[in-house]
């Protein structure tokens, strides 16, 4: 009975959820009373009481902390204080101020340990920004984990309701934790139960600081109320891996795929299969060839991967730059954006009003992590007035901190290194074993060096790898199967740690990708399509249709038969472009004396229209203005001569051949006796102007224009104009030109069928919309 009550009123401690899951399952076997099992997050936060103040949230410290700088000699540490380069910095500020706060080191203290004049100042700048930091929460009611070191009290209700601690430690205990569990411990039973290593030596010393000297590679209990060891037993395991190498970092995961069936042909349940990813980013990867939803991916996904979040982070990206690209992201995204242009960025608004009027563009609160996070938000920055700008960079921020939990129900667990303290599985597969990955290398401090660190008694860069590659250590010697992987792109080596566990460089393999490639084709092979019943005479042509259906039967079907439409492109078509400026030069006058004006009003029309201001856009501004410099020239020797523009861009249309055609004509120009008719050319007029085998012209433009105008105008020439030269040339070969259209609407008149074959020439398919449809091109 006495044990029973004892089991009851002991306190359990873990370090991670998943570790009391599983002892919670294994204990659902057993006949009797559940013990209390607690993690040790939340054992800390239980076990002490601070003063009747709020904690900040982490947004809110950041906005706060950014209040606090101002004060003249914080200038001084070039720290940009504008919002988003502040918060960004404020990260690094943060984790300074709390490893000293958790390590119980004074400012004071990193002063005497450096020489440096210019350092002693700087602590000092930080030390007014935390102490104006603190007065600032203070008066607004709330704390910070920062301060909660100095400031708490050990929560004796909670000490009392239990008559004995068993903390299981993996991983790292700051002198704050340590100091925490000593003060329990003077009153009560408090059992440390740690693996010992070569790894974890930081602990084993700091343990030895409050009288306890542990024996190496063992797994000790130890009482730290009696400060003596309860049981030690050598630690005699033994990694059994198998390590292979690939050349490229996608080539892992068939590899991965391949050893996690071995696993389970080896009689290991897939629920008891891990695969650690050292870098969680790689889940992406991953998780797309997961095609049969394997897997199950403990730590989630990340909100800001989705669709939702991907939408305000357009709009907030528009607000930023209004550049060409955020336009194209809004469309992407299918934002409209006359409904965004009804909000004014820099509006000052309440949070009531900031989700008011984002609400038109879906806050995605049908999921409850961002309808809680929405709540949370609004109750915390209730009183805050901010510009809309402001308000949206502040719920990215929130949003990028959401994550959704994987419901697909797949038996194998994928997880990162952190998570696996506290749990073992049968099978362990890791990829990324590779150095700067393996362990993963901690973030450059920006405030202190490793010298200052090793003087503060501050765990080192070397001291953080230890205790990663314990975690590696421990999770593959439990385990009955595991297998490292690691791969060679990119100049990569792998990790130098596998020697540091006895195990080599391994095989190099060439992984079956079939495993990741080896899908049908999403493309319905088809023959050549029919038109049937085609009619050339119920159609009306143009110039461009006629070319598209000499050069391609198969383009001409997709665009005019199929009416597909290629994908919008919002990069400038310099052709179209350099048209509509050009028609409005001379929409506003006929014929320019000067050369000086006519440049002017270019420049001028340039800039209307192109108001939307870019690198690109005023890189291309500039570069035209340059290069229609010739153009200039040899127009006001044309109007010298006495030619005016009598109409630009004019529409037409006629029979020619029995067939219905239509056009534009880019200008029309008269003298006293002459008609001429210009066609602008941004690119080469070779083939339009050929002298020789025409039987492959297929630009029969000015041969169109020349049978619809020749009943309206007298004395008509043809030229074309190359705008970046200047140069007029006249139209070549006209009528036999013309001749070979007139063959041409005869056999189009003759057919009653038209096979859609694709195009002989295979050098035309480069630029082509419909490339992927024809597997054509790089689709070969």
């Amino acid at each position: 009975m006495l044990a029973i009550l004892l089991t009851m009123k002991t306190l359990h401690i873990y370090p991670t959820s998943r570790a009391i899951r599983n002892v919670r399952e294994a204990q659902r076997q057993e006949n009797g009373l559940l013990p209390t099992l607690m993690r040790i997050d939340d054992f800390e936060r239980r076990a002490i009481l601070l003063p009747q103040l709020a904690m900040v949230d982490t947004l809110q410290r950041t906005l706060l902390l950014q209040e606090a700088s101002h004060f003249e000699s914080f200038e001084r540490l070039k720290i940009n204080r504008e919002l988003v380069r502040f918060f960004t910095k404020s990260d690094a500020i943060f984790k300074f101020f709390e490893e000293l706060s958790q390590e119980e080191v004074d400012f004071y203290d990193l002063v005497q340990g450096d020489a440096y004049v210019e350092f002693g100042e700087h602590i000092e700048i930080l030390e007014e920004l935390l102490e104006n930091y603190e007065t600032l929460l203070q008066s607004k009611g709330l704390t910070d984990r920062v301060f909660i070191p100095k400031s708490y009290r050990l929560n004796r209700g909670f000490v009392e309701n239990y008559e004995r601690f068993e903390l299981y430690l993996e991983g790292y205990m700051s002198y704050f934790e340590l100091h925490l569990i000593a003060q329990i411990a003077q009153k009560k039973p408090f059992i440390v139960h740690f693996p010992t290593s070569k790894f974890n030596k930081k602990m084993q010393e700091r343990f030895l600081e409050m009288g306890i000297e542990l024996p190496n590679d063992a797994f000790v209990s130890f009482d730290l109320h009696t400060k003596t060891i309860l049981s030690s037993v050598k630690n005699e395991l033994v990694i059994h891996a198998k390590v292979f190498s690939v050349e490229e970092r996608l080539a892992q995961i068939p590899l991965l795929l391949e050893s996690v069936q071995k696993m389970v042909n080896g009689g290991i349940e897939p629920d008891e299969i891990v695969v650690i990813l050292p870098d969680e980013k790689f889940k992406e990867s991953v998780r797309l060839y997961d095609k049969l939803n394997n897997f199950n991916f403990a730590m989630g996904f990340d909100y800001n991967k989705t669709k939702s979040y991907k939408r305000f982070e357009a709009i907030y990206h528009h607000w930023q730059t209004f550049s060409e690209e955020s336009i194209f992201l809004l469309k992407k995204y299918d934002i409209e954006q006359e409904k965004l242009s009804q909000i004014t960025p820099s509006q000052k608004v309440n949070v009531e009003d900031f989700f008011s009027l984002l609400k038109p563009f879906d806050l995605d609160t049908t999921r409850s992590v961002v309808e809680e996070a929405l709540q949370q938000f609004k109750a915390i920055f209730f009183t805050e007035i901010m510009p809309m700008k402001t308000w949206l960079f502040l719920w990215l921020k929130r949003l990028s901190q959401l994550s959704l939990d994987d419901v697909r129900g797949g038996k194998v667990t994928v997880m990162g290194a952190l998570e696996t303290r506290g749990v073992s599985f049968q099978g362990v597969v890791v990829v990324d074993f590779n150095d700067g990955i393996v362990p993963a290398i901690p973030a450059k401090d920006s405030f202190l060096n490793s010298s200052l660190r090793k003087f503060a008694k501050l765990p080192t860069k070397n001291d953080r790898e230890a205790l990663q590659k314990q975690l590696y250590k421990r999770i593959l010697e439990q385990a009955e199967m595991s297998t490292i992987i690691y791969s060679r792109s990119n100049n990569k080596v792998p990790a130098s740690y596998l020697y540091e566990l006895g195990l080599g460089l391994g095989e190099h393999v060439m992984p079956n990708l079939e495993l990741l490639y080896n899908e049908p084709s999403g493309l319905v092979e088809e023959r050549d399509p029919i038109i049937e019943n085609f009619d050339a005479t119920a159609i009306t042509w143009s110039a461009t249709r006629l070319k598209i259906f000499l050069l391609c039967k198969r383009k001409y079907y997709y665009t005019y038969q199929e009416k597909l439409k290629p994908k919008k492109d919002d990069e400038i078509n310099e052709g179209a472009f350099l048209h509509k400026l050009l028609e409005h030069l001379f929409k506003e006058q006929s014929f320019y004396e000067s050369a000086e004006v006519m440049k002017q009003n270019i420049d001028r029309l340039l800039d209307q229209l192109l108001e939307t201001y870019s690198p690109k856009i005023a890189y291309s501004k500039l570069l035209w203005k340059a290069k229609l410099a010739k153009f200039i020239e040899q127009q006001i020797t044309h109007f010298k001569a006495g030619w005016r523009v009598v109409e630009r861009e004019k529409h037409i249309v006629g029979e020619i051949g029995g067939i219905h055609f239509k056009g534009v004509v880019d200008r029309i120009d008269q003298d006293a006796t002459h008609t001429l008719i210009l066609d602008y050319k941004s690119g080469s007029i070779t083939d339009a102007n050929r002298t020789k085998n025409l039987e492959k012209l297929t630009d029969f433009q000015m041969s169109i224009y020349w049978e619809l105008l020749k009943e309206t105008y007298q004395n008509i020439e043809l030229d074309f104009i190359e705008i970046f030269n200047g140069t007029m040339s006249e139209i070549t070969e006209l009528e036999a030109k013309t001749q070979q259209l007139y063959e041409i609407i005869g056999e189009l008149k003759s057919m009653k069928e038209v096979v859609a074959q694709r195009c002989n020439e295979v050098s035309r398919c480069l630029y082509c919309d419909y490339t992927l449809l024809c597997e054509r091109g790089d689709y070969l």
